[in-house]
């Protein structure tokens, strides 16, 4: 709000009083979407250097960093001249789950093989690459299962046997 002081000079100078009004503005807090979780080791966005209701500034740290799973504090600090606060936002990187799956085989050349699942034991849904099983050939093959957009989590591999058929 606005305040007057008034200067009365003392007695005997030849001076009038004088009403000075000063003003002291409220100062802002700056307002920003909150980020949400973001997954450990993914590409984080940018800190905005303007907040919702038009005060600049810059970020301490001035990137998110998703190497380390936890919850960081980053502190915006308005531009100088700004009536406005220091404020912190708190962002949290999520722990990447590795999808868990029941070892498959070993399987018998030519047997028919069965599907290959696409949830993980532990929730992940995903797609296979190759998508199923080949029993036509014997050796070792790494089949390589990708998550589904949205979850927190990484790739994984599986490896199956095909043995060859013995004759007795």
């Amino acid at each position: 709000g606005t305040s007057n002081y008034i200067f009365t000079p003392a007695a005997g100078q030849c001076a009038t009083p004088f009403t000075l009004p000063i003003t002291i503005t409220a100062s802002i807090t700056p307002v920003f979407t909150p980020i949400g979780a973001i997954c450990q080791n993914a590409i984080a966005p940018p800190l905005p250097l303007t907040s919702n209701n038009g005060i600049a500034g810059t970020w301490n740290p001035a990137t998110i960093s998703t190497t380390i799973a936890g919850t960081t504090g980053y502190t915006f600090t308005p531009n100088a001249g700004q009536c406005a606060s220091a404020t912190t936002m708190s962002i949290v990187v999520t722990a990447s789950i590795t999808p868990a799956f029941t070892q498959i085989g070993p399987l018998c050349q030519n047997a028919t093989a069965p599907a290959l699942p696409v949830t993980s034991t532990n929730g992940i849904t995903g797609i296979w690459n190759p998508a199923t099983i080949s029993t036509t050939t014997t050796g070792t093959t790494v089949y390589t299962f990708t998550p589904n957009a949205g979850q927190c989590a990484t790739t994984a591999t599986l490896s199956i046997a095909v043995n060859p058929i013995l004759s007795p």
